[in-house]
């Protein structure tokens, strides 16, 4: 036996000592690093910024990393796309890229770990994108930040198949994501889409924290089967909240839903379980069953939560298809904001739960206590069972399990508290709500800001400077257009022609800069560029302006593009549009100039039909911004329009 392990020991030494390391600095010599790298080898990219960089990377099991941690930085239409299985890609950073209508990142590999990286202000589609083909990613340690362009797409999207995925988001944050809510689809994260809600993907999302993500109403969006989403924190996003949609059997459980419009959100679907979460603070809702004609709920099941100082919950009465067959099991329901429940249907199953404030319906015969469960505010702001709680080893059985899925592994026998301690191991002996009864553990979020994204986020280990454009074209006379500057340093913007004014001509960080051009009284095209530097490094954009009257919308578009209904209820539809353009951006205005929606389209057919049933009745102006191929502005329309 000593002679085999010295002998392994051996090889495994022998096999580590062969490992190649290859420092690059270009895509070039990635290239020729990668052709020569075997797995196991290091293809490692030297500290600096890097424009306009593919990486494609093809061989298995090789490692990508940064010469040091954060360092490295890609922009302009860098990307990457990962077709090889056994991937390590680590510590890089993607910032103020601008690539269209392509992802950031594309996986199609097995077993990829993807960790350490930062994607921020890039002008794109998705930041990252599973296949449906890969399985077993893990993807640690990421910030996804703040996506320049509003485009009817997520920010990180696991596509499904006939096989389970297994793939892990763990540690990871999601910020700063603008929007109004709604149905814009800038959903931070994606699992499935609804044609695979019937899929099984056991996708794992875990210790992962989103602030501030405004792009869509649903911050999780789970649109496939047997889900897992654990330890997660959901802090201060005003407009939106995890929603289960198509796809059965999601598993939401040791979360922190703090000060959002809403904590969990249930459209679609069956056999959910919701336990040992903690909502507060949540000022439109809590928990939400809705009423849905095309996938009713049923087998929803709700236990052992704490929710406080919140809004309602909705229990979806209201329509003709309530949710059926709803267990809500020892959980405690105090101080609501306003009152504790509303819609309920009077066939929920109401087991061992404590309530405090106004109920909102009529008591229940059974299961739901009105009595004040002395919780107590810990030093960190947090509420738990105080020492003379009711809810103290007061739980009740007789609740239907919590399956396990195969090749997963979670607390599906509520063995565990929200701070993941032990609970009795009778039910009956256990506390209800969230938490136990302690004197040495706080309640508090497991994922935060600081101990989430990769470990560098804070440090700005190298400065940039990146622009979400390369060049505008200036289609009316003495018009003005904007565009985003990505920066950690101070910069200045210089024009080489005196037709061009820019606000602001100098930044500390990220900015927005607004141009205006003088009108073009000659019969010649002009050009100009803004030089954008911080002394050490430097971007330009090119500004582009026809001769005397500059190309307008045609008389045709301005003739023949009709908007109806005028006045609408709620829909309205856009037809005889141009076939010509890439795209358009579509901004709607009060009457006080305040932008009220605004959303990016694909333009694949000369109809486009736009919700607007959430604007309040009144007169608003309809804008849309034509663009071409190359990212280009190229003609614009206004309509005025009345919502009844």
């Amino acid at each position: 036996m000593k002679h085999f392990l010295l002998s392994s020991f051996m090889l495994v030494s022998a096999y580590i000592s062969a490992q190649t390391r290859y420092l690059v600095s270009s895509g070039q010599e990635f290239s020729a690093a990668q052709q020569e790298a075997s797995a196991g080898d290091s293809i490692i990219w030297a500290s600096g910024i890097y424009f306009d960089t593919r990486m494609d990377i093809d061989k298995d099991g090789i490692i990508v990393t940064a010469e040091e941690y954060g360092t490295v930085l890609f922009s302009g239409v860098s990307r990457v796309v990962i077709n090889a299985d056994e991937v390590t890609f680590s510590g890089i950073q993607y910032i103020g890229g601008f690539i269209g209508n392509l992802d950031v990142i594309r996986i199609y590999g097995n077993d990829v770990l993807f960790t350490h990286v930062n994607i921020q202000n890039y002008t794109c589609f998705k930041y990252l994108r599973v296949y449906q083909e890969s399985r077993r990613c893990t993807i640690s340690h990421c910030n996804f930040e703040n996506r320049l362009n509003l485009d009817d797409q997520n920010i990180l999207s696991i596509l499904v198949d006939n096989e389970p995925g297994y793939h892990k988001i763990q540690y990871c944050s999601f910020k700063n994501f603008d929007g109004i809510g709604q149905d814009q689809g800038i959903e931070p994260i994606r699992i499935g889409v609804s044609t695979q809600g019937e899929l099984d993907s056991r996708t794992l999302v875990e210790y992962c924290y989103f602030t501030r993500c405004n792009g869509d109403g649903e911050i999780i969006s789970h649109k496939s089967r047997q889900n897992v989403y654990r330890y997660n924190t959901f802090e201060n996003n005003p407009v939106a909240e995890l929603v289960l949609r198509h796809g059965d059997e999601g598993i939401v459980y040791g979360n922190f839903f703090l000060n959002n419009m809403g904590g969990i959100r249930i459209r679609e679907g069956s056999n959910h379980f919701v336990y040992n979460n903690y909502f507060e603070g949540n000022n439109r809702r809590s928990i939400l069953l809705q009423n849905e004609a095309s996938d009713p709920l049923f087998d929803i099941h709700i236990y052992h939560n704490t929710i406080v100082n919140s809004e309602e919950i909705i229990l979806g009465s209201s329509g003709n298809n309530p949710p059926s067959n709803v267990i809500i099991a020892n959980n405690i329901f105090s101080n609501p904001l306003d009152r504790l429940f509303v819609q309920d249907t009077g066939n929920e199953t109401w087991i061992g739960n404590l309530s405090f404030g106004t109920l909102g319906i009529t008591p229940p015969s059974l299961g739901l206590l009105v009595t004040d469960p002395f919780l107590t505010e810990n030093s960190q702001g947090f509420y738990q069972p105080g020492s003379n709680s009711p809810a103290i080893t007061a739980a009740d059985d007789g609740y239907i399990s919590i399956p396990l899925y195969p090749g997963m592994q979670y607390d599906n026998a509520i063995e565990l508290d929200l701070m993941k301690e032990s609970r009795p191991e009778l039910i009956t002996d256990r506390a209800i709500g969230a938490s136990e009864f302690s004197t040495v553990v706080n309640v508090q979020p497991h994922a935060t800001e600081m101990n989430t994204g990769p470990s560098y986020l804070f440090d700005n280990l190298v400065n940039y400077l990146a622009a979400n454009v390369s060049q505008l074209y200036i289609g009316k006379n003495g018009d003005s257009r904007s565009f985003k500057v990505s920066s950690n340093v101070e910069w200045f913007i210089e024009s080489n022609v005196d037709w061009i004014s820019t606000d602001p001509t100098s930044e500390n960080g990220d900015a927005q800069v607004n141009i205006t051009v003088e009108a073009n009284n000659v019969n010649t095209n002009r050009s100009g560029i803004l030089t954008i530097t911080d002394g050490d490094q430097s971007f330009m954009v090119s500004i582009f302006q026809d001769a005397g009257d500059p190309v307008q919308v045609t008389e045709y578009m301005d003739d023949d593009i009709e908007l109806y209904p005028n006045p609408t209820n709620g829909t309205i539809r856009l037809s005889n549009l141009p076939s010509v353009y890439h795209s358009t951006q579509l901004e709607i205005m009060q009457a006080d100039g305040k932008i009220v929606f605004s959303k990016y389209y694909q333009l694949d057919d000369t109809e486009l039909t736009v919700d607007l049933d959430t604007l309040i009745p009144g007169a608003y102006l309809l804008n849309m911004t034509f663009i071409g191929q190359g990212g280009i502005v190229e003609s614009e329309l206004s309509r005025n329009f009345i919502k009844n």
